[in-house]
């Protein structure tokens, strides 16, 4: 593209802090995240996990770190060629997102016994074609959102968004819309996504440390009051 040193500098930079934030992230996730599970197995009697993708890539690239990147790279390449060659003008820039998918495909086209060049290939072909073809799929959904076709919907739940705009249709008016609503000035702290996130993490929280019983909260809270250990670490959720 002929950019100029300085851009390209910061373009390869950018994304080396991203990926050293991601890890330190997914750390910080799982610190917060493992308390909560052992409180819902020891509350409710159940045995399980509490998923989330930071955390299960941090923990998948200690085996598939090789093959998650090579997927990774070549799928962007792919996904470029692909916009350059065909309709589907879509290059996939949502990064985090690529990198997991890069990650669950190299999972799973590893439990499937294949191994080395084969699974880089059809891993990072799966990925490159699926990047541009995805957010062509409900382009015009996008398009009625946003009012032009400039920008595509960059993520791998698309598809999910897109089927609620096909039911969308068929269920009440576009006129009526969620930004027309009024909501009384008491109650507009829930518009901030990060507080309201913290007071439903806060609930489920509590639920699951009254559940478990504060002497087995206590041998998680390194000597913290159980419940404020079990607040404490549910205010740590938005941040996640």
């Amino acid at each position: 593209m002929k950019r100029p040193l300085h851009k390209i500098f910061t373009g390869t930079l950018g994304p080396i802090l991203g990926y050293i934030m991601l890890s330190a992230g997914a750390a910080f996730i799982v610190a917060n995240l493992e308390p909560l599970g052992e409180m819902i197995e020891e509350g409710f009697n159940i045995q399980g996990v509490v998923p989330n993708n930071e955390a299960i890539v941090a923990t998948a690239q200690a085996v598939l770190g090789v093959e998650t990147m090579s997927i990774l790279v070549l799928g962007l390449i792919l996904n470029i060629v692909i916009a350059r060659i065909t309709k589907y003008k879509y290059v996939f820039l949502t990064g985090h997102h690529s990198f997991f998918m890069a990650c669950l495909l190299s999972a799973v086209l590893g439990a499937t016994g294949m191994s080395g060049i084969q699974l880089i290939l059809i891993g990072g072909f799966i990925l490159g074609a699926w990047s541009a073809i995805s957010p062509a799929i409900g382009q015009r959904y996008t398009n009625k959102v946003t009012d032009e076709d400039g920008i595509a919907m960059g993520h791998f739940g698309s598809v999910g968004y897109y089927l609620s705009a096909w039911v969308g249709k068929f269920v009440g008016k576009p006129e009526d819309s969620t930004e027309k609503i009024v909501i009384p000035e008491r109650w507009s702290f829930l518009r901030n996504t990060t507080i309201s996130t913290a007071l439903t993490m806060m609930i489920i929280y509590l639920i699951a440390a009254i559940a478990a019983g504060s002497e087995f909260v206590g041998t998680l809270s390194d000597g913290q009051s159980p419940y404020l250990f079990a607040i404490m670490s549910a205010y740590s959720s938005p941040l996640e």
